[in-house]
């Protein structure tokens, strides 16, 4: 029978889903008429034994590489600690407790004491007397050789006792034993179970040492004879543990298997999510495939656990796993606190957490949130702080209504096999924004959450739409559970790959055709912006771009690092290392300066001088450099991958040495003479014999490159040999066409350029401050998420500063950044404003109590109407200001969207030069309740706002005319659509399956209208008149609303289905009879009315639906401001579509002026 071998070395216990994996895979590959093994880790209980699988506990090393066979020593450790501890303090503790027990005792001792302590003082002073005395023939000579031979005899008698001791050790056992390590036990244990080429291991979790360890063990074997090995790799490439991994890298063991044939003829790589595939497939020519997450199944099967649970009159919300910070434990007790009074309290819901801790005692942020959570009653919160066996993890799960996820994003771009249980068990979830989990949901089945203090409003999202959500989750468990089954799972595993051995020979010329640049300089250079747009540059034409950064010796941490850190983060550098250590130890310097070559020995006694006096001089600069510490890792990792290095300093030739690159193919940046530093520093002549030195250090690197351009001539004429250029700058920044030249010369056919646009490193960075730009779903985010792919499109270096918790990334050619503020005292501002706008209010009644054009308003007013409030909560916020100046510090030109950062950019804008272009999407004070001191305010914010900025530009011809009665020039650009991609729909019968298998229980047949909008209060309030308008019509119709407008809902007639795909959107738009916009309020233009023109649907609204469009009603549109008389209207255009056809038609043609191709160009124009 052929075997399947499941290799889990981390199996030691229930922690986490090691168990449950292995068991999964193994029951079936038993299914499949594999006999299955599992080799665990040799501390894995009997008790755990699953069926009839043959499990073999063995590993003594977990995949961390940890030693697991500790246990023994702890058991042994009081013992050991007993006989280590000295007898005097064994002695002098256990007087201490006769003295306690016993008082006569202690009043004996104490005198005995005291008593003693005068004798050794007399003692003392005798001996001071003695000193004086010739020793040679006195007592005190005696004494002293007594002394000598009494420590003596000690030494000898405690050595005699540490051996009886250790033997002792040995023979109990206690002695440690050298652990067996990964691939020692795989050579142990594998030849025993006589394994052929028919059968197959997997090994599902393992480090990136470990992968290098098996890389050797297997290139030393007879590979005919070997089965197939399955790998899994479950982290991300640029996860920590894998990036800081020691040996020689990921990259290198992936190429290495490669280039020994192992893949893939004996070994298959495999990760579990779209974007993992993608970052491994772009490390080496092996291709990994996809799987899923196997878990058993059927042990989800409800009859099994329900079981007394019908009379449950509560929610059971629940937390699985482990309690670690990455999981988010921490983030309970706030959510426990808010939903105490309302749901806990009264008895109408329940948590139950897991709270073993995944290391010993726990973190501390993690033991902090446990010991608040134990404060509630066990009837409100349950903690359950062990590792669950597999029947009751599972019944737990199934007895849950809701399963809250507050994982970390950043951590889980990864999978969670916590959300894979249960989606498959039809649960509602609760997930973060921007992490794995939240791509697998929509918030027709999840409660999706952007921050961490949003969790508990996502979490009431969820209850209080619990039944339509758990209905959802239900319905798509099913197609969830086939696609993460365990036997498809197999399957994948079990395929043939699906691969041309003669393409993978192709592969490897298109990964070296991108050439890999590796760019040296200090870290105090990155203060500089043109460095920084260097480096940027790079990574914009393609380069794969490593970076080392290193302190300059004697230099103190930089006080604004946290910034240039973020600026590393965010310029799309493949990866980068700091290194800031040096050697301490004299030795090494004076012995580098001693054997240098480069060095005469005048030199070299001149370095030995300078040194011992502690003078700076160029010589001594040259040779400290050399101690910069690199670790071997670094060197394993580069080595030949680099086909260009740009270095800030000849000191870099000793880096360059010890990480065996070539110097001919370093472009070397010049900014001045070391040698005329010098003579300026001591204020004398220049030596001349250190000049000419200077100048031979700089013959050995391949190209020189200079930052002035008189400069690049005195080295030419000094250098007539070398090449050499200047870097000139000129009013945009800097002029890289020198620097492409450069390149050429090193990298020949290599050579990439970003773009032969005369704007090639013009870089725009536009300030959006909502935080929903990537996704594109409010009208604001398409319309400026438009501009800037039309920007990008055009050779423009376009970055999103934005809000938000996620991290900041690259979208094409968009870099995206994002700040997360930390200001705690926002709401306290906002208070004060209103307080003070109350007082303000209140001073003033008196004397416009007769003017009939004044509208007080209330507290409550004044909370809900938020606008002039996000004028002021930046302002005062330090980090915002400063983050923010370091991103317009980089930049040529600023892109405001909404006006309410313009107090804080203007100035910057101004103290650099940097042209601020604003863009009003609408008159912002219009929002705000007419003829009241609110909207006064908030229009004299804005207005000013607009005066901050050197251009300005309006959406509507209505806008523009308003803020030009206000002495305001702008430009009116209308908002812009792609409409080649919005003309052509799906087919009906393709839309009408696109739906059908969104959700199934709907009648898609039935005609309906369609609304699409945000959660803007206009909007809301426009979902309110269609579900009453549905109400109301006849019952062969009905209303469908979409977005956030409206939380999923289904009453009579009307249908909320929350945010959907594009896919979705597309389909409906294709199926809608008709498109209903009523809205009563609102001001700027309607991306959504425009969007729906495009796709040539007839369109019924009021006149504010159309505002900023030159549409007629009855040809492009139907207008009617009459909502009593819509559901007449809506019935007759479903009766009779063909009547109202050409207005569809006319609606079209209408959109088609609107391409944002052509309207955007005015950006341009005012950018040049």
């Amino acid at each position: 029978m052929k075997k399947f071998v499941v290799i889990d070395h981390s199996l030691c216990n229930l922690q986490g889903h090691h168990y449950e994996c292995s068991v999964a895979v193994a029951e079936a590959a038993q299914r499949q008429g594999y006999q299955p093994i599992i080799i665990a880790n040799q501390i894995l209980k009997e008790s755990l034994a699953a069926g009839d699988i043959k499990i073999i506990p063995a590993f003594q090393v977990d995949w961390f590489n940890q030693p697991t066979n500790g246990e023994n020593i702890e058991s042994i450790a009081p013992d050991l600690l007993n006989l280590t501890q000295p007898w005097q303090e064994r002695w002098r503790h256990q007087l201490y407790l006769w003295q306690q027990n016993h008082p006569e005792l202690r009043i004996l001792l104490e005198k005995v004491k005291g008593s003693t302590q005068r004798l050794k003082g007399w003692f003392k002073a005798d001996l001071r007397s003695l000193r004086s005395i010739p020793l040679a023939n006195t007592t005190w000579g005696l004494l002293k050789i007594l002394w000598g031979v009494t420590r003596l005899v000690g030494k000898i008698s405690i050595k005699i006792i540490n051996k009886t001791v250790d033997k002792f050790n040995q023979s109990e056992g206690n002695s440690v034993v050298e652990t067996k390590s990964f691939t020692q036990t795989l050579e142990e244990i594998l030849p025993a179970l006589e394994l052929t080429a028919a059968d197959h291991i997997l090994i599902h979790t393992f480090g990136i040492e470990q992968l290098e360890e098996l890389f050797y063990f297997l290139n030393n074997q007879n590979q005919d004879d070997l089965p197939t090995y399955h790998l899994l790799f479950r982290r991300d490439t640029e996860d920590p543990l894998v990036v800081n991994a020691t040996g020689i890298g990921l990259k290198k063991c992936l190429e290495k298997f490669c280039q020994t044939e192992l893949w893939p003829g004996k070994i298959r790589f495999y990760t579990d999510t779209k974007d993992l595939v993608r970052k491994h497939n772009q490390l080496s020519p092996a291709i990994f495939t996809q799987v899923p997450i196997p878990f058993r199944q059927e042990k989800l099967k409800l009859e099994n656990f329900h079981k007394g649970d019908s009379n449950k009159n509560f929610v059971h919300i629940i937390y699985l796993g482990d309690a670690r910070s990455e999981k988010g434990y921490q983030h309970l007790p706030v959510l426990v606190a808010d939903l105490w009074t309302d749901y806990l309290k009264p008895g109408l819901a329940k948590f139950t957490i897991q709270s073993n801790y995944n290391v010993v005692g726990g973190e501390e942020v993690i033991l902090e949130a446990k010991l608040k959570l134990c404060q509630y009653p066990c009837s409100a919160v349950e903690l359950i702080d062990h590792a669950l066996e597999p029947d009751a993890y599972y019944h737990l799960l199934a007895s849950a209504d809701v399963v809250v996820l507050p994982y970390n994003p950043i951590n889980y771009q990864r999978t969670s096999g916590v959300l894979t249980e249960a989606l498959a068990a039809g649960k509602p979830v609760v997930v973060p924004q921007g992490s794995w989990l939240a791509e697998q949901v929509d918030e027709t089945r999840a409660g999706i959450y952007q921050n961490p203090q949003d969790l508990p409003r996502s979490v009431r999202y969820v209850l209080e739409n619990l039944a339509s959500l758990t209905e959802k989750a239900e319905h798509f468990s099913y197609h969830w559970q086939f696609i993460q089954s365990p036997d498809y799972f197999l399957e994948c595993l079990l395929k043939p790959l699906a691969i041309s051995l003669v393409k993978t020979v192709e592969i490897q010329p298109e990964v070296s055709a991108r050439a890999s640049i590796l760019v040296i300089m200090a870290l105090d250079k990155l203060s500089d912006r043109d460095n920084l747009n260097k480096i940027r540059y790079f990574c914009r034409c393609g380069y794969g771009v490593y970076g080392i950064f290193y302190r300059r010796l004697g230099q103190a941490n930089l006080p604004e690092w946290d910034y240039l850190s973020d600026d590393l983060h965010q310029l799309g550098l493949k990866q980068y290392w700091i290194l800031q250590d040096y050697y301490v130890d004299d030795d090494f310097y004076i012995d580098f300066a001693k054997n240098s070559t480069s060095l005469s020995p005048e030199q070299q006694k001149k370095y030995l001088r300078d040194y011992y006096e502690h003078r700076s001089t160029l010589i001594t600069d040259w040779v400290q450099s050399a101690g910069l510490l690199i670790s071997q890792e670094l060197q394993n990792k580069l080595g030949s991958n680099i086909d260009l290095i740009y270095a800030d300093s000849f000191f870099c030739q000793h880096y360059l040495r010890k990480l065996g690159l070539d110097l001919t193919r370093t472009i070397l940046e010049v900014d001045r003479f070391h040698t005329y530093d010098d003579a300026l520093r001591q204020r004398k002549e220049i030596v001349y014999q250190d000049f000419q030195w200077e100048l031979d250090q700089l013959k050995l690197f391949g190209v020189l490159l200079t930052t002035t351009e008189p400069l690049a001539f005195k080295l030419q004429e000094l250098q007539p040999q070398t090449r050499i250029y200047s870097l000139k700058t000129n009013g945009q920044g800097l002029d890289y066409e020198h620097l492409n030249q450069a390149f050429t010369d090193i990298l020949g056919e290599k050579l990439l350029s970003a773009t032969n646009n005369k704007n090639v490193v013009k870089k725009v960075v536009m300030l959006y401050p909502w935080g929903d730009m990537e996704e594109r779903r409010s009208g604001a985010s398409q319309r400026s998420g438009k501009v800037a792919d039309f920007l990008a499109s055009q050779g423009l270096d376009v970055t999103v500063f934005t809000i938000g918790d996620r991290q900041s990334n690259w979208q094409g050619q968009i870099h995206y950044r994002y700040f997360r503020s930390t200001f705690a005292q926002g709401e306290l501002i906002q208070k004060i404003y209103q307080e003070a706008f109350l007082s303000w209010q209140k001073m003033l009644d008196i004397s416009l109590a007769d003017n009939i054009n004044f509208f007080p308003l209330s507290h409550q007013e004044l909370g809900e109407n938020w606008l002039p409030w996000i004028y002021y909560g930046s302002r005062f916020d330090q980090k915002f200001q400063e983050t923010l100046e370091r991103v317009i510090d980089g930049a040529d030109a600023v892109l405001l969207e909404y006006p309410f950062w313009a107090a804080i950019a203007g100035p910057i804008c101004r103290r650099r030069g940097v042209k601020l272009i604003l863009t009003a999407h609408d008159v912002l004070a219009k929002q705000l309740p007419p003829h009241t001191w609110l909207a006064q305010i908030a229009l004299a914010e804005e207005l000013q706002a607009l005066r901050e900025a050197d251009e300005v530009v309006t959406l509507s011809p209505d806008d523009q005319a308003f803020f030009q009665s206000h002495n305001i020039t702008s430009h009116c650009v209308p908002i812009g659509l792609d409409t080649q991609a919005t003309v052509d729909l799906l087919a009906p019968e393709t839309a009408l399956a696109e739906l059908q298998s969104f959700d199934s229980t709907i009648d898609w047949r039935k005609p309906f209208c369609l609304f699409v909008g945000s959660q803007h209060p206009p909007n809301v309030k426009a979902v309110e008149q269609i579900q009453a308008l549905a109400q109301v019509g006849s019952g062969h119709w009905q209303a469908i609303a979409v977005g956030s407008c409206c939380p999923p809902t289904q009453k009579r007639n009307f249908l909320a289905l929350g945010k959907v795909s594009d896919s979705v959107l597309q389909a409906l738009y294709q199926r809608s009879a008709l498109v209903l916009i009523p809205l009563e309020a609102g001001t700027g233009m309607s991306v959504k009315t425009l969007e729906a023109m495009a796709c040539g649907k007839v369109i019924l609204g009021t006149a504010i639906a159309f505002r900023g469009y030159p549409v007629e009603s009855g040809v492009d549109c139907l207008i009617n401001n009459n909502l009593a008389t819509y559901v007449g209207v809506i019935e007759d255009i479903i009766q009779h579509p063909h009547q109202y056809e050409q207005l569809g038609n006319s609606a079209r043609n209408f959109a088609q002026n609107y391409d944002y191709r052509q309207l955007y160009q005015t950006y341009l124009d005012l950018l040049s």
